[in-house]
């Protein structure tokens, strides 16, 4: 039996005789109540803290791998964020949850974490923008892409600030996954048809199909422009009939209402239609 263990029984039995009093003081049993939730409260507390610092003393420098094309700066994606450390925190026996809350400003996206062990848990919290434009103002993600990327910015975020942890290129040798692994080199520059991620703005080699999606005041460069660069790295006619079926209804206004820019858009993907029909 452990000291907390041994300490609620004691409370346990303390509580037991008061009640059996004849003379019974409901003021006293709630302090005594009280006294024991503290001291509970406390061990919980203390025994959190020291699992957390035993999970962070294995946790080494994260290195990144993936490229903001915006600031043209390297960062560590959530995805690599948490692989590295996740087989970590659970095996200290903390757990993790997210979830967003209401803001006033419709712009702005609350994304909350609660770390726990099962005896104690703590809140953190960050408030992250939904971005539909890059840093020239051009459009660059539908406002429901902008949403998904914010979160999952801000639950990055919320990891990094849990476990204070660190992130660059620079590594020891003691990686948080264990064996060391150099990092990733930084990709050659590429062109003005690179592939972003629509979710979280960083390069990729393949997009899978999704609806793009207009909004009021967009020009058709918001819907044309990402589409052709779609397009143009889909692996398979398959994969370039499922981006057009599920574009359909804003191709066919796009051919009804501006039916010279269709015709551009339809100029400009042919070569990439060619290729993927031979």
């Amino acid at each position: 039996m452990n000291n907390q263990q041994q300490a609620t029984r004691d409370y346990h039995s303390v509580i037991e005789r008061a009640a059996m009093d004849p003379n019974f003081d409901v003021d006293k049993l709630e302090r005594l109540v009280a006294m024991q939730e503290a001291s509970q409260q406390r061990s919980a507390d203390q025994l959190f803290n020291e699992a957390l610092s035993k999970a962070e003393a294995e946790m080494s420098v994260i290195s990144t791998n993936a490229n903001n094309p915006q600031t043209k700066s390297r960062y560590a994606t959530f995805a690599r964020l948490d692989g590295e450390i996740r087989p970590i925190y659970t095996g200290h026996g903390f757990g993790i949850q997210f979830n967003t809350e209401p803001m006033g400003e419709p712009n702005v996206i609350r994304v909350v974490g609660m770390l726990s062990n099962g005896m104690a848990q703590r809140r953190f919290q960050v408030d992250m923008p939904i971005v539909t434009q890059g840093i020239r103002g051009q459009d660059m993600m539908t406002r429901t892409h902008a949403t998904m990327s914010a979160i999952s910015y801000g639950k990055r975020a919320l990891e990094i600030m849990m476990f204070n942890l660190a992130i660059g290129d620079d590594d020891d040798g003691n990686r948080a996954g264990g064996s060391y692994r150099p990092p990733a080199p930084a990709p050659a520059p590429r062109s003005m048809d690179e592939l972003t991620d629509p979710h979280t703005g960083e390069v990729v080699d393949h997009v899978d199909p999704f609806r793009l999606e207009m909004h009021e005041g967009q020009t058709w460069a918001a819907f044309i422009e990402p589409l052709q660069r779609y397009l143009k790295h889909c692996r398979s006619i398959a994969e370039w009939d499922e981006w057009r079926l599920l574009n359909q209804d804003l191709l066919l206004k796009l051919k009804e209402t501006k039916p010279q820019l269709f015709r551009l858009f339809e100029k400009n993907i042919e070569a990439k239609h060619e290729e993927l029909t031979k």
